[in-house]
């Protein structure tokens, strides 16, 4: 069940789109570049969650790896 004490990549999709909520973060990172990764990480997630047995390849990784590097950018203890 979701609700807002465990949202999804999609509730934080919409929540970053908001100027408001994106300028509280106070992220020195392009927003649309963010949310862009966010997606492409969100769609690579259900993809393998919903639809692939089989194993990951390194190119697949990459939408995760590309999330983690700009959250990495902001705080470099995740």
């Amino acid at each position: 069940m979701n609700s807002a004490a465990n949202p999804t990549f999609e509730a934080y999709g919409h929540l970053l789109k908001t100027p408001e909520n994106w300028a509280a973060l106070g992220w020195a990172i392009d927003q649309q570049h963010f949310l862009t990764a966010l997606e492409d990480c969100r769609r690579f997630r259900n993809g393998l969650m919903h639809f692939s047995p089989d194993p990951v390849t390194d190119d697949q990784l990459l939408p995760a790896q590309g999330l983690l590097e700009l959250l990495r950018s902001v705080d470099p203890q995740i």
